[in-house]
């Protein structure tokens, strides 16, 4: 399987189009980490004269392909969008990048701003998402706790929500970006693949080995303990006498 020849075949088109400023290898391939279920990841940069965006996948002579177009002011508004969520997906997905093509040098510029929001912190989450946060995993850990005692089959799917959430919830409470769901063992386990996808490492370690003895062991206690810990960096959380009052917005 010759992947280099497959993306070759597949830029054809889009090199000819006068709306197509550059493209970009991003994802597994672009940093040497891809596997046998890797796909190549490929991102369109249009003219901000388009006014679509379009994404899809294509297998060229076995090798699928998932390739994102978008216009440079669209890059630019996912920038934004995203690290007010707290993630960096998009100026990951460029700065890891390498060009495939450049006709206009807006690699470059997008490379500069990309790395900017891959370094600017997050801010740090208002009192009231605090409690609320708190709230909602404490009522998903009961909720894994009724499952459990009715021996609920989708006790192992809450039980991994309730995991997931836990870290998420810490993330942001701690301003870093949530390692998302299909790459969060390597990024806890493996520094050079951290690097490479230019993760900050975990700021807590206690918690990282607390969730990965939870992930591994999937048992309600395990996960309990990581929930307590939660609860204590965040300043603690106790449902008797619980309340949250804040002003109404009509």
């Amino acid at each position: 399987m010759n992947w280099q020849l497959a993306l070759e075949k597949f830029l054809e088109e889009w090199k000819e189009k006068e709306f197509v400023e550059a493209a970009l290898l991003t994802g597994s391939y672009a940093i040497g980490m891809e596997t046998n279920y890797s796909d190549v990841d490929v991102y369109i940069i249009l003219s901000d004269s388009v006014d679509w965006r379009e994404r899809g996948n294509k297998v060229i002579d076995g090798v699928l392909i998932e390739y994102f177009v978008n216009p440079v002011k669209q890059i630019k508004h996912y920038f934004r969008k995203e690290f007010k969520e707290n993630s960096r997906s998009t100026a990951r997905i460029v700065a890891i990048s390498r060009a495939l093509f450049d006709k206009t040098g807006i690699t470059e510029e997008l490379k500069r701003e990309a790395l900017k929001y891959m370094e600017k912190p997050f801010e740090k989450p208002d009192a009231v998402w605090v409690e609320i946060a708190k709230y909602s995993l404490w009522d998903m850990l009961d909720s894994l706790k009724d499952a459990k005692e009715r021996n609920d089959p989708s006790f192992n799917h809450l039980y991994h929500l309730t995991l997931n959430n836990a870290l998420h919830v810490y993330s942001k409470f701690l301003c870093i970006e949530a390692p998302p769901a299909s790459k969060v063992y390597r990024l806890f386990t493996d520094e050079k693949f951290r690097k490479a996808y230019m993760f900050e490492s975990f700021p807590d370690e206690k918690f990282v080995t607390l969730f990965l003895n939870a992930m591994q062991k999937e048992k309600l206690e395990t996960l309990e303990k990581l929930v307590i810990y939660v609860f204590e960096k965040m300043g603690g959380f106790n449902i008797d006498g619980w309340r949250l009052k804040t002003k109404a917005e009509v």
